[in-house]
């Protein structure tokens, strides 16, 4: 359901501009069913927002699985074409691609953070805390976290006074940023803080959230 916003939050502009680009070449596989039947790729870059890899022969989907091996490490991922061309790659023509992930478990996306900045892939480290956050704007909100989630969120808000009662046609004191991913167990679950806003005869009080939630956006935790 919420893999809409994951893709945005590892294709935004700004987030290609703060991971850095390591162009170095790797291993890989590329899978237009699922995994099912795999070919194999060269990877000639990978950085936090996407990757760049030649296959010999059109995968013929623009959006499909990719196995990466970096270093020690098979990362799997789910990216989609933004731009692809053929090359010549050691005297015969190839098909490249451009890619922004659109699925990625949130430790390989740790490894790939890792290996970019020249750290052990495998090393154990906070680098899943340190990641950035981004502002929604409100047609992003609207757009990639459903109506019924956001209702959720919100009133669970207001039952801590940290934002005002829902009223109908009145645009709640809200923004939010999103994480990304984090690994609780065995399950990986989106990071979403909302900073609310409740004014009174006094003045106004601003209010910073935590919340974590399942991709189907079932099970919602408010983290303080």
């Amino acid at each position: 359901m919420l893999g809409d916003l994951l893709a945005w939050f590892t294709g935004k502009e700004a987030n290609r501009r703060r991971y850095p680009r390591k162009r170095k070449g790797y291993k890989a596989q590329v899978s237009a069913d699922g995994g099912t039947t795999r070919k194999a790729a060269i990877g000639l870059d990978i950085s936090g927002g996407g990757l760049c890899l030649i296959t010999q022969e059109p995968v013929g989907r623009d959006e499909f699985e990719v196995y990466a091996a970096i270093e020690s490490r098979l990362i799997r991922m789910r990216a989609i074409a933004v731009w692809k061309d053929t090359v010549t790659h050691q005297g015969k023509s190839v098909w490249r691609y451009g890619m922004r992930f659109t699925g990625i478990a949130a430790d390989d996306w740790d490894a790939i953070i890792r290996y970019t900045t020249d750290k052990p892939v495998d090393e154990v480290n906070k680098a899943q805390e340190e990641l950035v956050t981004v502002r929604l704007t409100p047609d992003e909100t609207s757009r990639m976290i459903p109506v019924a989630l956001q209702k959720r969120l919100l009133q669970m808000l207001v039952e801590r006074r940290r934002l005002a009662p829902l009223q109908e046609n009145v645009t709640p004191l809200v923004q939010y940023f999103y994480s990304g991913l984090a690994r609780q167990g065995d399950k990986l679950l989106h990071r979403l803080t909302i900073q609310s806003k409740v004014v009174g005869p006094e003045g106004s009080e601003l209010f910073e959230t935590r919340f974590t939630f399942d991709d189907k956006g079932e099970t919602v935790s408010m983290l303080n």
